[in-house]
């Protein structure tokens, strides 16, 4: 649907701009067979592998269950499987995003969920979250921090991309937790691009 470089910045601009959750899933279902060539392959998305490879360097047991945030077509997944995390779950607000997750093998299981009212069920759950591309404009807010982190382990962690527009709205209410700051970098998600998304992983006291 979206081919050549001109045209990528029309579903990343649209993702950019969405102002409530049906947008988000109309979004999404046209997107999902062509996000990873778009994303990734034609605009060089790198915050997925950048915030993977942060929380594998972190994680002391491979083997703990992590769940992924916005999972959307498993890349975060794919990379963390790569590196060794053999147990990791997927959330996502969209059917059709979630299917090519799937296809990745990365996952144990995979769940339809919109983030901003999540689930329970899931408390004290995982050694780890780790998102990319959730915590942005549009997308998923600072109001579903708490109980995103109930869902962790005591001394969980997280491993957040968090944009940098958003960052100002997320910063207080994460200080309000008792957290081990263990990476906080303001960098680049995506080729030749400048700074824009905070790198946070944090560790629960």
């Amino acid at each position: 649907m979206w081919q050549g470089d001109e045209h990528m910045s029309d579903p990343l601009d649209r993702a950019r701009s969405i102002s409530n959750v049906d947008e988000a899933a109309r979004l999404y279902a046209e997107w999902a067979p062509t996000y990873d060539d778009d994303v990734f392959s034609g605009l060089g998305f790198t915050g997925s592998a950048r915030i993977a490879e942060l929380l594998a360097g972190v994680l002391a047991d491979t083997t703990d269950p992590v769940v992924d945030l916005g999972c959307g077509t498993g890349a975060v997944g794919q990379r963390l499987s790569q590196l060794g995390v053999t147990t990791i779950d997927g959330v996502d607000l969209s059917p059709e995003m979630i299917s090519v997750a799937a296809r990745t093998g990365a996952y144990r299981h995979l769940t339809v969920a919109d983030l901003n009212a999540p689930p329970h069920g899931s408390n004290a759950a995982y050694a780890a979250s780790v998102s990319a591309g959730t915590f942005t404009t549009g997308h998923v807010g600072p109001g579903a921090v708490p109980e995103l982190m109930a869902w962790l382990r005591p001394h969980g962690i997280i491993a957040w991309v968090i944009a940098t527009a958003v960052w100002p709205l997320f910063e207080p209410v994460l200080a309000t937790i008792r957290l081990d700051v263990l990476n906080q970098t303001i960098e680049s998600i995506r080729r030749d691009a400048p700074p824009e998304a905070v790198m946070f992983v944090a560790r629960m006291r």
